[in-house]
């Protein structure tokens, strides 16, 4: 009995995509599909690569050692960019930082800028690892196109370069306008600070930026990953 394609195991490949094509696998990957799913030379699997769709592919081969798929056709093609939403963060601890990266990545963040503040928790990000994660969740929730993961950088310098949209930031014990009232266009930006908030030299540099507007997420003091999946979940609702 054939599988449904909604069943097959989906996998990230960063290589060239065309009908007929055969791509050795990643040791990681080898591993993954021989030991942890069991699966066996001649099973049909779905690949993606951010650029040319999601593909059926078959397994050629698959040991110890190697694995070998051949692409097969396109299921779906690559969609057109729609909106760009980014999230610039203060990182936070390890196991709220996971949950932060799978549901933004859920709910269409494109865009990742880990910022450093004053009172940012988790000051030794390993990119490798945030981008592992970024991957999976895309796998998981059937996305086509990778999110970007950025340098990480402070404040200061993050601003100071800053070439896109107006940043709108959230704040904290203040009365700006909520984010409701915000206009949102196909490309927005948002940024949430650390636990505890921005110092009062940081807050004067939002305050001062032509770049930025700040916006307030109502009464309750959110935790950090709250406030960005909220926001993300406006913008969502607004744009996609």
């Amino acid at each position: 009995m054939t599988q449904p394609l909604y069943k097959l195991v989906r996998l990230y490949l960063n290589e060239e995509f065309s009908a007929g094509r055969e791509i050795a696998l990643s040791d990681d990957h080898v591993h993954y599909l021989r030991n942890v799913l069991r699966l066996q030379a001649g099973q049909g699997l779905r690949v993606f690569n951010g650029r040319d769709g999601e593909w059926r592919a078959d397994l050629k081969s698959l040991d110890k050692k190697r694995g070998i798929i051949t692409l097969q056709e396109i299921l779906k093609p690559q969609t057109q960019d729609g909106a760009r939403i980014r999230l610039l963060f203060a990182p936070i601890k390890k196991q709220r930082m996971d949950f932060l990266i799978e549901k933004a990545v859920e709910l269409g963040a494109t865009d990742f800028y880990p910022v450093l503040t004053g009172r940012t928790e988790n000051r030794h990000l390993k990119a490798e690892r945030l981008s592992a994660q970024i991957i999976e969740a895309v796998e998981q929730c059937e996305r086509l196109d990778l999110p970007v993961l950025h340098p990480m950088d402070n404040l200061q310098n993050m601003l100071k370069a800053w070439d896109g949209p107006k940043i709108l930031a959230c704040v904290e014990r203040t009365e700006p306008p909520v984010l409701s009232s915000a206009p949102l266009s196909k490309d927005c930006a948002f940024l949430i600070g650390p636990e505890g908030g921005f110092d009062s030299e940081e807050g004067e540099l939002l305050k001062n930026s032509a770049k930025v507007q700040a916006v307030g997420l109502g009464d309750t003091i959110l935790r950090a990953e709250t406030a960005a999946l909220l926001c993300l979940s406006y913008a969502r609702m607004q744009l996609l």
